[in-house]
């Protein structure tokens, strides 16, 4: 047995080269609007904070701890929004690290009386890095183990990134799409490397429908707002549908990810990846939820799913300020 795995080691180390990633993602990235799409900033109305963590697969040692920060804020005289979006990924034994800092602007408008659009601007910068002390190339092992590998690693990559995105949304529904990676960045961590960050797009959207229109009492009025999110990079695609219940402060949801039944990614293995529970409270200004990822994969029985949970908080009383327009974005708020 330990020969088999001193094989499949040695075969994955000499194939680094060739090895894809995905990007980062989140069960509740309508909780992290900035994340989904960098022209919901300022389309809060008043000012925000978000933050958001996630820890993926913790049954398998080392694996993916994800951190996020957001801000943002509109300039309603000028139909302007500004944010900021720091994220940081941690992953693997040699501790993998990815540091997104990324500045955002966006423009809103109104196209009718009953339709608005935003479209953001995202550049910034990534910062990726790895620990080789932590890893043992093929070469090592090829000399016994305990000595200096021949690879020519660097420690650190620092790379230019851009990404654009528009949002449109009336009092009820909401649709965005956003197009990251447009730069083509070289994110290789050999000196001489190359391995370009490949384009992502993304198609997102959801409403919001109240079940007892004609009910006056805030604890009774109920709420339903379905939502999706579909996203592609490269050779691989999921997609996030669901939906969640909300009841004066407090918020439910189910969700799933995949793409069972339209896409295999090869013979026996089905694009099937996790379902989800959330649960969430919203107060006047704090917004905080919690989910949990239940692996449907082949992986199910050892990555003991995923945590994740987010908070915002807004600076100003949502009822004293007016929304831009005249519309309040139907989005999810926790």
């Amino acid at each position: 047995m330990k020969k088999i795995v001193v094989i499949i080691f040695c075969f994955s180390v000499f194939h680094i080269k060739y090895m894809n990633g995905q990007d980062i993602h989140f069960t509740q990235f309508y909780a992290s609007p900035l994340f989904l799409n960098p022209a919901f900033a300022g389309a809060n109305v008043c000012a925000r904070v978000t933050m958001a963590y996630r820890n993926q697969w913790p049954g398998i040692s080392r694996t993916y701890r994800t951190f996020l920060f957001s801000a943002d804020h509109e300039f309603s005289q000028y139909n302007l929004g500004a944010g900021l979006l720091m994220v940081n990924d941690a992953a693997g034994t040699g501790n993998l690290n990815t540091t997104f800092i990324d500045p955002i602007v966006s423009y809103g408008m109104r196209l009718t009386r009953q339709i608005a659009l935003r479209v953001g601007l995202q550049p910034g910068i990534a910062i990726e890095s790895i620990n080789f002390n932590n890893l043992l190339f093929g070469d090592q092992i090829a000399r016994g183990g305990n000595v200096p590998t021949i690879e020519n690693p660097t420690q650190t990559r620092t790379y230019f990134d851009i990404s654009t995105n528009a949002l449109a949304y009336t009092e009820k529904y909401w649709f965005g799409t956003s197009f990251f990676h447009l730069a083509n960045s070289n994110q290789s961590l050999f000196k001489n490397g190359a391995s370009f960050l490949p384009f992502k797009y993304t198609l997102h959207g959801g409403a919001k429908y109240a079940l007892n229109k004609d009910e006056t009492d805030d604890f009774k009025k109920r709420f339903i707002s379905p939502a999706f999110n579909f996203r592609g990079q490269q050779d691989f695609d999921q997609l996030d549908v669901g939906l969640y219940y909300t009841q004066f402060v407090f918020n439910v949801g189910l969700w799933y990810r995949g793409i069972p039944l339209l896409k295999k990614y090869a013979p026996g293995y089905a694009n099937n990846d996790a379902a989800a529970i959330v649960v969430g409270v919203q107060t006047g200004r704090m917004n905080i939820g919690y989910s949990f990822d239940i692996t449907i994969s082949r992986l199910n029985r050892l990555s003991n799913g995923a945590h994740e949970v987010t908070c915002s908080y807004q600076i100003c009383q949502l009822h004293k300020r007016k929304p831009k327009y005249g519309l309040m974005l139907p989005c999810p708020k926790f």
